[in-house]
Protein backbone atom coordinates (compact mmCIF):
# COMPACT_ATOMS: atom_id res chain seq x y z
CA UNK A 1 0.00 0.00 0.00
CA UNK A 2 1.60 3.66 -1.10
CA UNK A 3 1.64 5.80 2.30
CA UNK A 4 3.04 8.85 0.39
CA UNK A 5 1.51 12.00 2.18
CA UNK A 6 -1.45 14.00 1.24
CA UNK A 7 -0.29 16.93 1.80
CA UNK A 8 2.87 19.25 0.84
CA UNK A 9 5.14 19.52 3.66
CA UNK A 10 7.93 22.21 2.21
CA UNK A 11 6.16 25.55 3.27
CA UNK A 12 6.32 27.04 -1.09
CA UNK A 13 4.81 23.97 -2.37
CA UNK A 14 1.99 23.60 0.12
CA UNK A 15 1.27 27.67 -0.56
CA UNK A 16 1.81 26.62 -4.39
CA UNK A 17 -1.19 23.85 -3.62
CA UNK A 18 -3.32 25.97 -1.63
CA UNK A 19 -3.30 28.35 -4.89
CA UNK A 20 -5.02 25.77 -6.95
CA UNK A 21 -9.09 26.77 -7.39
CA UNK A 22 -10.90 23.93 -6.78
CA UNK A 23 -14.52 24.51 -8.76
CA UNK A 24 -17.73 22.78 -9.33
CA UNK A 25 -19.57 20.41 -6.73
CA UNK A 26 -18.00 20.62 -2.71
CA UNK A 27 -15.98 17.97 -1.19
CA UNK A 28 -14.59 17.06 1.52
CA UNK A 29 -11.56 19.45 3.07
CA UNK A 30 -9.09 16.23 2.71
CA UNK A 31 -10.31 15.19 -0.93
CA UNK A 32 -9.90 18.78 -1.52
CA UNK A 33 -6.79 19.25 -0.27
CA UNK A 34 -5.32 16.36 -2.22
CA UNK A 35 -6.73 17.59 -5.51
CA UNK A 36 -4.74 20.47 -4.86
CA UNK A 37 -1.82 18.57 -4.33
CA UNK A 38 -2.23 16.46 -7.57
CA UNK A 39 -2.44 19.56 -9.29
CA UNK A 40 -0.25 22.02 -8.10
CA UNK A 41 1.81 18.75 -9.41
CA UNK A 42 0.51 18.78 -12.84
CA UNK A 43 0.70 21.95 -13.12
CA UNK A 44 -2.74 23.02 -13.21
CA UNK A 45 -4.11 26.22 -11.66
CA UNK A 46 -7.70 24.88 -11.20
CA UNK A 47 -9.88 22.00 -11.65
CA UNK A 48 -13.20 21.56 -11.76
CA UNK A 49 -15.11 18.54 -9.47
CA UNK A 50 -18.37 17.53 -11.81
CA UNK A 51 -20.23 15.10 -9.89
CA UNK A 52 -20.29 14.01 -5.88
CA UNK A 53 -22.39 11.26 -4.00
CA UNK A 54 -25.60 11.62 -4.56
CA UNK A 55 -28.79 9.61 -3.24
CA UNK A 56 -30.94 7.59 -5.03
CA UNK A 57 -34.04 10.40 -5.19
CA UNK A 58 -30.89 12.53 -7.23
CA UNK A 59 -29.94 9.94 -9.72
CA UNK A 60 -33.90 9.52 -10.38
CA UNK A 61 -34.12 13.06 -11.26
CA UNK A 62 -31.00 12.56 -13.33
CA UNK A 63 -32.49 10.05 -15.22
CA UNK A 64 -35.87 11.70 -15.23
CA UNK A 65 -34.61 15.03 -17.23
CA UNK A 66 -31.39 13.20 -18.88
CA UNK A 67 -32.97 10.10 -20.99
CA UNK A 68 -36.72 10.50 -20.17
CA UNK A 69 -37.35 14.44 -20.90
CA UNK A 70 -34.04 14.52 -23.60
CA UNK A 71 -34.22 11.44 -24.87
CA UNK A 72 -30.90 10.72 -24.23
CA UNK A 73 -29.38 6.61 -24.93
CA UNK A 74 -28.80 5.16 -21.58
CA UNK A 75 -25.29 3.56 -21.74
CA UNK A 76 -24.73 2.26 -17.99
CA UNK A 77 -23.24 -1.34 -17.07
CA UNK A 78 -26.10 -2.85 -15.63
CA UNK A 79 -28.62 -3.79 -18.45
CA UNK A 80 -31.53 -3.22 -16.70
CA UNK A 81 -31.18 0.19 -16.59
CA UNK A 82 -32.53 0.43 -20.48
CA UNK A 83 -35.61 -1.40 -18.89
CA UNK A 84 -35.63 1.20 -16.33
CA UNK A 85 -35.42 3.87 -18.04
CA UNK A 86 -37.88 2.57 -21.34
CA UNK A 87 -40.61 1.88 -18.66
CA UNK A 88 -40.20 5.77 -17.11
CA UNK A 89 -40.59 6.59 -20.79
CA UNK A 90 -43.83 4.45 -21.32
CA UNK A 91 -45.14 6.00 -18.20
CA UNK A 92 -44.22 9.54 -19.07
CA UNK A 93 -45.86 8.86 -22.37
CA UNK A 94 -49.33 7.35 -20.98
CA UNK A 95 -49.61 10.69 -19.36
CA UNK A 96 -48.65 10.06 -15.92
CA UNK A 97 -47.51 13.16 -13.29
CA UNK A 98 -43.71 13.74 -13.66
CA UNK A 99 -43.55 13.30 -9.67
CA UNK A 100 -44.96 9.49 -10.71
CA UNK A 101 -42.66 8.77 -13.22
CA UNK A 102 -39.70 10.14 -10.51
CA UNK A 103 -41.29 8.23 -8.00
CA UNK A 104 -41.06 4.60 -10.14
CA UNK A 105 -37.21 5.44 -11.17
CA UNK A 106 -36.34 5.91 -7.17
CA UNK A 107 -38.02 2.43 -6.41
CA UNK A 108 -36.37 1.11 -9.35
CA UNK A 109 -32.97 1.71 -8.57
CA UNK A 110 -33.49 1.18 -5.02
CA UNK A 111 -34.53 -2.16 -6.17
CA UNK A 112 -32.12 -2.79 -9.29
CA UNK A 113 -30.29 -6.37 -9.74
CA UNK A 114 -27.10 -5.92 -7.92
CA UNK A 115 -27.68 -2.58 -5.99
CA UNK A 116 -27.89 1.55 -6.58
CA UNK A 117 -24.29 0.92 -6.76
CA UNK A 118 -24.03 -1.26 -10.06
CA UNK A 119 -25.64 1.72 -11.70
CA UNK A 120 -23.74 4.41 -10.31
CA UNK A 121 -20.43 4.18 -7.87
CA UNK A 122 -21.40 7.76 -6.70
CA UNK A 123 -24.35 5.78 -5.11
CA UNK A 124 -22.17 4.85 -2.59
CA UNK A 125 -22.94 4.66 0.62
CA UNK A 126 -19.27 4.69 2.68
CA UNK A 127 -18.82 7.80 4.75
CA UNK A 128 -15.39 6.85 4.74
CA UNK A 129 -14.93 6.82 0.96
CA UNK A 130 -15.73 10.16 -1.11
CA UNK A 131 -16.62 8.96 -4.52
CA UNK A 132 -16.47 12.39 -7.22
CA UNK A 133 -15.02 13.31 -10.55
CA UNK A 134 -13.13 15.98 -11.97
CA UNK A 135 -13.58 17.22 -15.14
CA UNK A 136 -10.78 16.22 -18.06
CA UNK A 137 -13.04 17.30 -21.18
CA UNK A 138 -16.24 17.76 -22.26
CA UNK A 139 -18.23 16.56 -25.77
CA UNK A 140 -16.75 14.12 -28.11
CA UNK A 141 -13.87 12.21 -27.86
CA UNK A 142 -11.95 13.79 -30.71
CA UNK A 143 -12.71 16.48 -33.26
CA UNK A 144 -13.47 20.24 -32.99
CA UNK A 145 -16.30 20.09 -30.64
CA UNK A 146 -14.37 18.86 -28.11
CA UNK A 147 -13.44 21.34 -24.90
CA UNK A 148 -10.02 20.43 -23.05
CA UNK A 149 -9.95 20.94 -19.31
CA UNK A 150 -6.88 20.36 -19.50
CA UNK A 151 -4.13 19.60 -22.32
CA UNK A 152 -2.75 16.43 -23.45
CA UNK A 153 0.47 16.81 -21.20
CA UNK A 154 -1.72 18.40 -17.95
CA UNK A 155 -3.55 15.00 -17.83
CA UNK A 156 -0.78 13.11 -17.89
CA UNK A 157 1.00 14.86 -15.54
CA UNK A 158 -1.80 15.07 -13.56
CA UNK A 159 -2.41 10.95 -13.89
CA UNK A 160 1.25 10.36 -12.88
CA UNK A 161 0.13 12.39 -9.98
CA UNK A 162 -2.45 10.17 -9.09
CA UNK A 163 -0.75 7.35 -9.25
CA UNK A 164 1.22 8.03 -6.21
CA UNK A 165 -1.65 7.93 -3.98
CA UNK A 166 -3.17 5.15 -5.18
CA UNK A 167 -3.90 2.41 -2.75
CA UNK A 168 -4.20 5.17 0.11
CA UNK A 169 -5.64 7.42 -0.20
CA UNK A 170 -6.77 7.08 -3.63
CA UNK A 171 -8.61 3.46 -3.72
CA UNK A 172 -9.97 3.27 -7.57
CA UNK A 173 -9.25 5.58 -9.87
CA UNK A 174 -11.07 6.07 -13.62
CA UNK A 175 -9.91 8.00 -16.74
CA UNK A 176 -9.97 7.66 -20.23
CA UNK A 177 -8.44 5.25 -22.44
CA UNK A 178 -6.12 7.88 -24.73
CA UNK A 179 -4.23 8.03 -20.99
CA UNK A 180 -3.39 4.34 -20.73
CA UNK A 181 -3.75 2.17 -18.20
CA UNK A 182 -0.96 0.75 -15.63
CA UNK A 183 -2.52 -0.35 -12.29
CA UNK A 184 -5.26 -2.83 -11.22
CA UNK A 185 -7.59 -0.21 -9.79
CA UNK A 186 -7.88 2.18 -12.82
CA UNK A 187 -10.66 1.47 -15.69
CA UNK A 188 -12.00 3.59 -18.17
CA UNK A 189 -13.95 6.36 -17.87
CA UNK A 190 -14.19 9.22 -20.15
CA UNK A 191 -14.19 13.28 -20.09
CA UNK A 192 -13.41 12.74 -15.93
CA UNK A 193 -10.83 11.92 -13.46
CA UNK A 194 -13.08 9.37 -11.56
CA UNK A 195 -11.84 9.64 -7.98
CA UNK A 196 -12.69 6.81 -5.06
CA UNK A 197 -10.90 8.39 -2.04
CA UNK A 198 -10.38 6.94 1.86
CA UNK A 199 -11.56 9.80 3.83
CA UNK A 200 -9.92 9.77 7.83
CA UNK A 201 -12.30 9.83 10.48
CA UNK A 202 -11.97 12.81 11.84
CA UNK A 203 -12.90 14.60 8.31
CA UNK A 204 -16.29 12.72 8.03
CA UNK A 205 -17.06 13.35 11.51
CA UNK A 206 -20.63 16.39 12.37
CA UNK A 207 -20.90 17.85 15.50
CA UNK A 208 -24.76 18.77 15.93
CA UNK A 209 -25.65 19.39 19.41
CA UNK A 210 -22.20 18.20 20.50
CA UNK A 211 -22.38 14.26 19.90
CA UNK A 212 -19.71 13.38 17.47
CA UNK A 213 -21.74 11.42 14.49
CA UNK A 214 -20.34 9.48 11.31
Amino acid sequence: MNHAPVFTHHHAGRSLANSVRVLGVPISSYSRALLQTLAQQAHLHSVHVTSGQRAVSDQARIFFQKHVVEGKKASYKNPDVAKIIAHARDLRASDLSDHVVIAYLVRAIEGVHGGPQSISRHLGRSPFVEVFDVAHYSGPTTGAGRHNYMDASQAKAFLEACRKYMGFPIVRLGHSAELGFVRSAEFKDEKCFHFEVAQPAFDRLTVPNGTLNA
